[in-house]
């Protein structure tokens, strides 16, 4: 049996399982991903961009992925180079930076859509619980969210 560590509540004991649960799924990602030579940062990228309902910014990107300006300028400079994204000035505010996916980086994350990692470990659970999981994962990410805005 586990020792618990006396300051440990169950709170603390959800937060490190999250964390837990987050570093083994990146990991597991990571491998999926090496075969395309990407990362789970850069997939992630490809994926907000992707997302962006109006041109996507270096500001919109670093918002969503919670990163620092200068950590995600590396990743995109690694990606432009890697023929992934183009970042171009903004036609209308030329202190505004667009990333723009190029086909190679379209066609990288549409065959990272189809790879298996996630589905597998989150296959574990029934139907139901994966929609209660994604239920309480989201008022869990909002709650957190207020903390940082």
């Amino acid at each position: 049996m586990k020792k618990q560590i006396a300051f440990e509540t169950e709170e603390h004991s959800i937060a490190l399982l999250l964390r837990q649960v987050d570093l083994s799924l990146t990991r597991a990602r990571r491998v999926e991903l090496k075969t395309f030579g990407v990362t789970p940062s850069q997939i992630g990228i490809l994926h907000f961009a992707q997302d962006c309902s109006t041109p996507c910014t270096v500001i919109k990107l670093r918002q969503r992925m919670h990163r620092s300006n200068s950590s995600l300028v590396n990743i995109l400079k690694r990606m432009e180079k890697n023929g992934l994204v183009r970042r171009q000035s903004d036609l209308h505010n030329k202190k505004f930076t667009r990333v723009v996916i190029t086909e190679k980086g379209q066609a990288i994350y549409m065959k990272a859509l189809h790879l298996s990692a996630f589905d597998a470990v989150i296959s574990c659970l029934p139907r139901k619980d994966q929609q209660m999981l994604k239920k309480y994962l989201d008022i869990l990410f909002k709650a957190a969210e207020e903390y940082v805005t």
